[in-house]
């Protein structure tokens, strides 16, 4: 048995668990599920055996496993290898539901051949003699056909609505599966900002309103925890008033509470999950001093923030990923980009990237290691639709295949197969449409 976090793997409820051969799904290309959405995913202490999972869940949606890669914190989660994240991840095992990725359907015709004077005992993988006086049974190994019928559905469907209409708001999946989402601007605009929660059930489709934050927000950031809480905080509320303010969701009993507020109040900055469970926080714009490079560092375990080394310039809008060597990389914002080394506090410059003054873009790391960035806003405010990648082993950046449509203040995530989902934005086209990279 596998310990998780003070249970065991064998210990889930294997009637609803989807599970499956890694080893099979890898080597014959075959997938776990009739939904194309589900993937395979080897557990970290036996890579034969995996449970068949949603893979469309981005990395900053999940936390790392404990530093013995194999235990996870979180309860219901489990610890599996994820080439697309860089690092051994809890993964939800409500993401793992039959009733959302379906075991896929086999159907084995069997045909067995054999002399008009053999007698066929049994179908086995080996062919086997025995004799008795003068009698013989021979067992001989069929021919065997094997067609798999799958069920392909693909495209976008409709699912059930939001309670309240928002828009930049944050979305989180939670290690129970489902997704929370906070706060964003109502209906009204600018200051119809919202201090309303709801989660959605993937595996009914709907709904259902939670605790309310504190504050209402928008522009804000929304981090997952290595204890499963959500923690939000920064942003702007219905009066205008860039917030300093923090605070933590607790799934189980679905209420928020405060915890330590930042040093600095800000928007339109960044918040990344370092490995080591802390939470940095970068650049942004204050009211006050505008916009700013300072950083900040929030311990779960206490509650509270530090300060760690600035940023060698200001930013606001621009995107922080972190790295397979546990570094962060920020970029955009309107100044290049530049690393932070969480072991020294410390930050220093790297390639800056061709289009240096993008902003409001998105960066995702890929399974190679290095990061894809598309689109944002350019010189003048040019919305773009360009897409350059940085080599982390040679900190240079390169242009890549430009996107159908200009965006900016879109989404991109990394699905299973390596490919990248690129969603909505402004920009000419952008508004409904996809595209991958």
């Amino acid at each position: 048995m596998i310990a998780l976090g003070g249970w065991m793997w064998g210990d889930f409820n294997s009637t609803t668990t989807a599970t499956c051969n890694y080893t099979a799904c890898n080597s014959q290309r075959i997938a776990c599920s009739s939904n194309v959405d589900c993937d395979c995913f080897s557990l970290t202490s036996n890579s034969n055996i995996g449970i068949c999972a949603v893979a469309t869940l981005s990395c900053t949606s999940v936390v790392r496993c404990n530093m013995d890669n194999v235990t996870c914190s979180i309860e219901s989660t489990i610890c599996v290898n994820s080439a697309r994240c860089g690092q051994p991840i809890c993964y939800p095992l409500a993401m793992a539901n039959k009733q959302i990725c379906p075991p896929k359907t086999v159907t084995i015709h069997t045909t067995s051949t054999t002399k008009p004077t053999t007698k066929v005992t049994t179908t086995t993988q080996k062919t086997t003699t025995t004799t008795k006086k003068l009698t013989t049974t021979t067992t001989k190994k069929p021919t065997t056909t094997t067609k798999i019928s799958t069920t392909t559905s693909t495209g976008w469907f409709p699912t059930g609505s939001m309670s309240d209409a928002r828009s930049y708001h944050t979305a989180s999946v939670l290690s129970n599966g489902k997704v929370l989402v906070t706060g964003g601007n109502g209906i009204g605009g600018t200051f119809d900002t919202l201090n309303s929660a709801e989660s959605y059930d993937t595996s009914t489709g709907t709904w259902t309103t939670t605790g309310s934050m504190t504050n209402s927000r928008v522009y804000h950031t929304a981090s997952i925890l290595s204890n499963g809480k959500v923690l939000v905080t920064g942003g702007w509320n219905a009066s205008i008033t860039i917030l300093s303010s923090a605070e933590l969701y607790d799934p189980s009993t679905g209420t928020w509470t405060t915890t330590g507020n930042m040093i600095n109040a800000r928007q339109d900055y960044t918040a990344s999950v370092l490995s080591n469970g802390k939470v940095l926080v970068t650049g942004g714009y204050n009211f006050n001093i505008g916009i700013t490079n300072s950083v900040e560092l929030y311990d779960p375990s206490t509650g509270t923030w530090t300060s760690t080394g600035s940023m060698i310039n200001t930013r606001r809008g621009h995107t922080a990923s972190v790295l397979s060597n546990g570094k962060v990389l920020v970029a955009g914002g309107g100044n290049g980009a530049e690393l932070y080394d969480s072991s020294t506090g410390t930050w220093a410059t790297t390639g800056s990237m061709i289009d240096n003054a993008r902003q409001e873009h998105t960066a995702s790391v890929l399974s190679n290691g290095k990061v894809l960035v598309t689109g944002g806003l350019g010189d003048s405010s040019i919305i773009l639709n360009s897409a350059e990648l940085y080599d982390l082993s040679t900190s240079i950046w390169t242009t890549t295949d430009s996107m159908t449509n200009t965006r900016a203040y879109h989404r991109a995530s990394v699905l299973s197969n390596g490919k990248v989902l690129v969603t909505g934005g402004i920009g000419i086209g952008a508004s409904n449409s996809a595209e991958l990279y």
